[in-house]
């Protein structure tokens, strides 16, 4: 919906921002609220970011695990990774990179599924997934990030599953794609 449009829109009428990084930059906005009264917004601004859902010919899903600071915990993730200040558009090429390197492998067959954001609440982070199919190895693979450590591992939709209640799979992109499988699973039925 238009900000015209929106019963509830928020004018910005000062923005500052208290930190740029590499990843992402965090603004304090002033706005104005629908109601006239002033107020403040913490916002984090990120370039964006791919996921990819790794489908498997023996019908399972390729994840990464890997340790996430933040949470102060390993994880169990569908491959993805944020949008390089210095690539295009081409959602299509991110994906084919943060594949090859998280993982070796390339595709003919990657289909975007949908984009959503991460965190509206405070950052304009989008994420935009992409199911992939028919995988191949890459001849000469690209090098993980040097800040990147991981394993990689495949799991049946039933291992996924119970990876999920036992909390190594915890966040909502991955989450997101073992749904996607269940509901395409259930349509084979």
């Amino acid at each position: 919906m238009k900000k015209e449009d929106s019963r509830y829109y928020e004018e910005v009428v000062a923005k500052k921002q208290m930190f740029g990084g590499k990843i992402f930059d965090v603004n304090v906005e002033q706005v104005v609220l629908p109601n006239g009264i002033p107020d403040i917004r913490e916002v984090v601004e990120h370039r964006g970011a791919v996921a990819i859902i790794p489908f498997t010919d023996d019908d399972k899903m390729i994840f990464v695990r890997q340790w996430r600071t933040p949470m102060g915990q390993e994880t169990l993730e569908i491959p993805a990774g944020k949008i390089d200040a210095d690539e295009g558009s081409d959602l299509k090429e991110v994906a084919l990179r943060e594949m090859d390197e998280e993982l070796g492998l390339t595709t003919d067959n990657l289909e975007q599924i949908t984009s959503f954001f991460s965190s509206p609440g405070y950052s304009n982070e989008k994420l935009t997934v992409f199911a992939a199919r028919d995988l191949k190895k890459v001849e000469f693979k690209r090098p993980l990030d040097p800040d990147e450590f991981l394993n990689v591992e495949s799991l049946t939709l039933d291992e996924a599953k119970e990876q999920i209640k036992t909390g190594d799979i915890c966040d909502a992109k991955t989450i997101y794609a073992i749904t996607y499988w269940e509901l395409l699973k259930a349509k084979e039925k």
